[in-house]
C-alpha cells in the first residue's frame, strides 16, 4: 500500500508488517516491560502514526535506554516495517505527544534480524523518557558508575601527596 503523509512517500506491507509485529520475540527486560506497560496510553498520536503502518507501538524490535534517578530515558525505540521508502532515503518527522516532543526518523536502516527476508525500513521514535511505574525495584542508575568514576579521578587530582 502506498502511504503519502507528512511529506513522505512510503510502499509498505501493512499486513506482512502486523504479522512480523505480533510474531516477533518480545524482549522482557525491565526498562522493556516499563515501556510496553504505558507507551500506548500516554502516546496516542505516535500509536495511531505507527498503527498506520502496520505497527503495534507495544512491539518495538529494539531499544536503547537509561535508568536515570526515577524515570528511564529511551534514547531511542525502534520499528521494523515490511516496505519500501519511495522518493527519498530517509524522513524526520516531529511530533508533540504525552507531553513531549518526539523525533521520529525512517530510514533504511534496519535492527538485524535473520528471519526479514523482504525489503524493510526503520521507524525509530526519539525522546521518549517514562517513570518507572513496574511494581518492582527501580533498575540501576546507569549514569551513577560513571559520575562516580569521573568524580574519583577529579579528587585524585586535586588530592596529590
Amino acid at each position: 500500500m502506498i502511504i503519502r503523509k507528512h511529506g513522505y512517500v512510503l510502499d509498505v506491507d501493512i499486513e506482512g508488517t502486523s504479522k512480523y509485529s505480533l510474531e516477533h520475540h518480545k524482549c522482557a527486560c525491565d526498562e522493556d516491560r516499563n515501556l510496553n506497560a504505558q507507551i500506548a496510553d500516554k502516546f496516542p498520536k505516535l500509536k495511531e502514526f505507527l498503527a498506520e503502518l502496520g505497527l503495534l507501538i507495544e512491539r518495538p524490535d529494539e531499544t536503547g535506554s537509561c535508568a536515570v534517578e526515577d524515570y528511564i530515558d529511551y534514547h531511542f525505540v525502534s520499528y521494523t516495517a515490511i516496505g519500501k521508502i519511495l522518493e527519498s532515503d530517509k524522513y524526520e518527522i516531529d511530533i508533540f505527544d504525552g507531553g513531549l516532543f518526539l523525533n521520529i526518523v525512517i530510514d533504511n536502516w534496519h535492527v538485524p534480524n535473520e528471519r526479514i527476508t523482504d525489503e524493510c525500513f526503520t521507524v525509530t521514535i526519539y525522546g521518549i523518557v517514562l517513570p518507572w511505574v513496574l511494581d518492582e525495584p527501580f533498575p540501576e542508575n546507569c549514569t551513577s558508575g560513571k559520575r562516580n568514576s569521573f568524580l574519583k579521578r577529579i579528587k585524585k587530582l586535586f588530592h596529590r601527596h
